[in-house]
């Protein structure tokens, strides 16, 4: 890692019932200083949504990824308040050291989420012009792994067996 990456910054933004992407990793390798804001138990979208942007800008950070973690919601209300997330780290991302927005989000099959996620990212990059921040959408399997696997016992085989599970 060079001198002139260990001062650029990234910014993850965890919405509640999102998955943590695994393309953090890629990205932080780039901007090594991280800043999570996560979606505290309870509080509305509109209170991360302000939470973010009061973040943003009591930093002197220089930002150059910016990643939310969107979570797998419909409702308007939510729709809204990640617009207004995504446009205020677009405008905080510095498009000289080639910053990014990055919209990660699983992939559970369902085509009206990820076309939300489209949308959105359509909807942000309206307007960009030639070497402004990037927009990217990136989807994550929706199997989960955890990398341990239980070998059933004896006795869990017979009651599988007899239908009891």
């Amino acid at each position: 890692m060079t001198e002139q990456n260990e001062a650029l910054s990234s910014i993850m933004v965890l919405e509640a019932g999102a998955v943590w992407p695994p393309a953090i990793l890629e990205y932080q390798q780039r901007a090594p200083n991280a800043i999570v804001v996560a979606h505290a138990a309870g509080e509305s979208m509109d209170g991360l949504s302000m939470r973010v942007l009061r973040r943003l800008n009591g930093s002197s950070l220089r930002l150059t990824v910016g990643l939310v973690a969107c979570a797998p919601s419909l409702d308007p209300a939510h729709l809204r308040a990640r617009e207004r997330i995504c446009k205020s780290l677009l405008s905080a991302l510095r498009a000289e050291e080639r910053g990014e927005l990055v919209l990660c989000a699983v992939d559970d099959g369902r085509e009206d989420t990820k076309h939300a996620v489209f949308e959105l990212a359509g909807s942000l990059c309206e307007g960009l012009g030639e070497g402004a921040p990037s927009v990217r959408v990136r989807f994550v399997s929706g199997r989960h792994h955890s990398g341990i696997v239980m070998r059933p016992d004896a006795e869990q085989l017979a009651r599988a067996a007899r239908g009891e599970l």
